[in-house]
This record gives C-alpha cells, sequence and structure tokens, in this order.
C-alpha cells in the first residue's frame, strides 16, 4: 500500500536524500542549504525559508516545498538572477501559528526581505501580522481569499487559488453543469474549511438563490465520519460540496458513503486528488467526485497539457519522496513565486524591498506553470478564476496524469 500524506516519512529522507537531489552543482550549495563561500554569501539572495522540520505535520507538508528547490536549482543554472545566486535561509516553525512571529524575527536578524513559507491557512495568517509590519516579501501556501488582499497585506503575494475562487467553481459546477438545487456542504474544522463554507453560501446565494440543505462540520481527528456523512442523506441532499483537506478524512467519508450506499456529486478542494485514497477507498466511491485544480495541468479530448507541465511532472517523477503528493507539489505556489521574484528584480534592476514589491505590483500576465500571473497594489491574488477548473478525481488513475496531470470535469 502506497504510504497515505500523514504516515511519517523519515526527516533524513526529506532532509538529505531528496534535497540533494534536487540541487545540482553551485545549485547544491545556494539550494539545499550546505554554506557558501564568504564572498559568495556575500553575493547571494537570501530567501527565507519557513517550514516544520518536527512536529506531527513535517512530513506531510516536506514535499510541498519541492517545486520551490526546482525553481531555485533552475535559476541558479541558469546563472541566478542579475548574476546573484539563491541561497536558502531556513527556519522550523513546526507547523505552529503561535511560534510564526518569533521565526519571522528571526528572518530578519538574518538579513533576510523574501520569505517562502509557512504552509497551512492559519500558520500563514499568523505569520503575515508579522512579515507585513517588518515588511518583508512573503508568499505562503495559504487558499484564504484575505491572504490575497493587497491593501491588508502589501508585502505578500497569494499564488495559488483562493477559497472564493474555488467556492465559485464547484458552486457553479453543481448547479449550472450537473442541476443539482438540494446541496449540502461537509468541512473539516478549520480556518480552510470555515472559509471555504462561507465563500459556498455566498456563491450559492448569490447566483442562484439556493442555501445548503446541510452543513456538517467534522473535527479532523475524529475516528468516524459515518454520522455527519449519514446526516447529509437524511436532509437529502443530492449533491455534496467538501472542504476535505486530508486524505484519511476524505477516505473515511468515502468509505462511509459505500457503505450507505449514498453516492452523490461531490465537489471539493484538491486534497481530494491524492492518489493514495485509491488504495483506501473503493473505485466506485470516487466515480462522482471532482476537485479544484489548474487548468495548465489538467486533459480533455481537445487539449493536453503545454510541455513546461508535462517537464515538472517528469522532474518530479524522478524523486521517489515526491510519489503519491505531485498533485498538492504541483499546486504549491513557491515554484511560480519564485519565478515571480525573479522577473520583477530583473524588470527593476534592484534588490531593493520596495523595487521588488513595486515590480511584483507592476506584473502583468506573467506565464507561470499554474497559470497566467498578475497583480496590482489592491489584489495580490496572482492566479484568475479562467485558470481554475474541476477535475475528476478518477482520472488520477489514469496512466496519462503523471502524477500531477488530471483529466478535466466534462464541460469544464
Amino acid at each position: 500500500m502506497r504510504a497515505n500524506p500523514h504516515s511519517l516519512l523519515s526527516r533524513d529522507a526529506i532532509d538529505r536524500r531528496a534535497l540533494l537531489r534536487l540541487a545540482g552543482g553551485f545549485g547544491a550549495a545556494a539550494g539545499a542549504g550546505f554554506p557558501l563561500s564568504a564572498s559568495a554569501q556575500a553575493q547571494a539572495l537570501k530567501l527565507g525559508w519557513i517550514r516544520p522540520t518536527t512536529g506531527r505535520l513535517a512530513s506531510s507538508f516536506a514535499p510541498l516545498y519541492f517545486g520551490g528547490l526546482i525553481a531555485i536549482d533552475e535559476i541558479n543554472a541558469a546563472g541566478g538572477i542579475l548574476g546573484r545566486q539563491i541561497a536558502r535561509v531556513e527556519e522550523d516553525d513546526e507547523a505552529s501559528p503561535a511560534k510564526e512571529p518569533a521565526v519571522v524575527r528571526k528572518m530578519r536578524e538574518q538579513d533576510v526581505s523574501c520569505i517562502v513559507g509557512p504552509t497551512g491557512s492559519s500558520q500563514s495568517l499568523a505569520s503575515l501580522a508579522a512579515t507585513t509590519s517588518m515588511k518583508l516579501l512573503q508568499s505562503t501556501y495559504a487558499a484564504a481569499a484575505e491572504a490575497g488582499d493587497g491593501k491588508k497585506y502589501p508585502y505578500h503575494y497569494q499564488v495559488m487559488f483562493n477559497t472564493d475562487q474555488q467556492a465559485d467553481v464547484c458552486v457553479d459546477y453543481m448547479v449550472r453543469a450537473l442541476g443539482v438545487k438540494k446541496i449540502g456542504i461537509l468541512q473539516e474544522n478549520t480556518a480552510f474549511g470555515e472559509q471555504g463554507t462561507a465563500a459556498s453560501k455566498i456563491v450559492l446565494q448569490k447566483k442562484f438563490g439556493l442555501t445548503p440543505v446541510s452543513e456538517q462540520v467534522y473535527p479532523i481527528n475524529a475516528p468516524d465520519l459515518s454520522a455527519y456523512v449519514a446526516n447529509l442523506q437524511k436532509a437529502g441532499a443530492e449533491g455534496v460540496i467538501g472542504w476535505i483537506a486530508n486524505v484519511p478524512n476524505a477516505a473515511m467519508i468515502f468509505n462511509a458513503m459505500k457503505t450507505l450506499k449514498y453516492f452523490p456529486p461531490v465537489t471539493g478542494h484538491s486534497g481530494l486528488m491524492l492518489p493514495a485514497l485509491f488504495d483506501l477507498v473503493p473505485a466506485e466511491a470516487v466515480k462522482n467526485v471532482f476537485a479544484t485544480y489548474y487548468r495548465n495541468f489538467t486533459w480533455t479530448d481537445a487539449e493536453q497539457p503545454g510541455p513546461r507541465q508535462v517537464e515538472f511532472a517528469q522532474k518530479l517523477a524522478k524523486y521517489p519522496e515526491a510519489k503519491g503528493f505531485e498533485v498538492n507539489i504541483a499546486a504549491a505556489p513557491y515554484y511560480d513565486f519564485i519565478y515571480c521574484l525573479k522577473a520583477a528584480i530583473e524588470a527593476e534592476k534592484s534588490f531593493e524591498t520596495e523595487a521588488i514589491r513595486r515590480g511584483l505590483d507592476n506584473l502583468k500576465n506573467y506565464k507561470g506553470l499554474m497559470g497566467d500571473i498578475s497583480f496590482t497594489p489592491e489584489n495580490h491574488s496572482g492566479i484568475g478564476i479562467k485558470d481554475v477548473v474541476l477535475v475528476s478525481v478518477a482520472s488520477g488513475q489514469d496512466p496519462r496524469a503523471m502524477g500531477c496531470m488530471r483529466a478535466r470535469a466534462p464541460g469544464q
């Protein structure tokens, strides 16, 4: 059985083998955290790297940074940014929101002005309170729509779809494409789940004049979720919007549906696409399940993923530690953010924080891995709704998936 994302991977396997392989040549020194010479350190662009290396989420969060490591290796191998290599300055946040302010202060003390991470909406919002006041440029793995508010967080850049966009796509497909009007909502009791549900209810009401027939909120550490699924069935929900971000919860939910012989169409978060799910639930349970993803990583009968996306998938396939996590690695903001930083610095010909911020705020239709990326001073949510689609969860078993590709949902 393939290990699920919440099983513990060896820290050595992630920190040593994977990082060594992801970096090469001089890029290894800058990308994998090895010491640079004194002269190289003086010239390097210090990039803060906030991720948990200890704590219960260390193993499941570690692979999400692989895309960023690939970007650093590519950029360093090509000569760096304006001739300067990128050097990571890493700090362990233990995935704890309470530790984020102290981690940010450590970054500041090390003369870091640009930060990658943390991962998780709660962790990210806690970090943003500190980075905003210190005027540190940052991109986090946070789907909360407020993280893309340039007025509130003028130094943070959201290079991923947000909960508002996901809700719009999920609700629209359920009602318009599938014709479902009796909709239930099933959400985990996290900040992400709360934001997703709130956004879904707004879209349901404003676009279609509908309200959910049932809202079920479950604790992510619950040993059994059958009762929550049964409540949706009893309420007459003919479709379910699921704000579910981890495989163990998803497995319990879909197995409960099988037991109840209740197979409504489900639309939800990209966390539903992890391949480990197929080892835990029967095929019939996910046949009618669709998740949010990026158009660039999808195929239809008429369209295929682009060569850049195929090349990225091929690079991920070389690293055993990425197996089973490819979808979430491709959906992570770090690869595109680092390239956006490069574009902004080169446009401004400056490494000064305010110059880089100006360059990012003026970035328009940058061809990123996930889609076209644009920012304004007010809007720091870089991915547009046109690049967000629903995909078939079951298509993850298709040979064409290459780990991080999926078939677009019919009509998308």
